[in-house]
């Protein structure tokens, strides 16, 4: 029932415009993440946002990623990646970059 009312919000918020996808974690520091990562292990909410943020990012580029729901691809696991890679950037930016790098 939580996980149906989360996705009508990320829905509703992702097809009012590219800019609606900023919300939640966007902002928040992979440095940050990383940190809470080692103390806490998955953060539930940034595992939420990052899955929000790519259906937002497939409605609004209308990109066929049929390979991220068919493969089960860990897109929080990507995400600590990239963050690991580059910690300075913040989770939108390492999203985006998570975006680009999946076929």
């Amino acid at each position: 029932m939580g996980r149906s009312i989360l996705l009508f919000f990320v829905l509703v918020f992702a097809t009012q415009s590219a800019s609606q996808t900023l919300f939640g974690h966007s902002n928040t520091k992979c440095i940050e993440l990383l940190e809470d990562h080692k103390v806490n292990g998955i953060n539930t909410s940034v595992l939420n946002w990052i899955d929000g943020y790519f259906s937002g990012r497939i409605r609004e580029t209308g990109r066929e990623m049929k390979i991220v729901n068919e493969l089960n691809i860990p897109l929080y696991d990507l995400l600590r990646k990239t963050c690991d890679n580059d910690p300075t950037l913040n989770l939108q930016q390492a999203a985006d970059i998570v975006y680009v790098a999946i076929p």
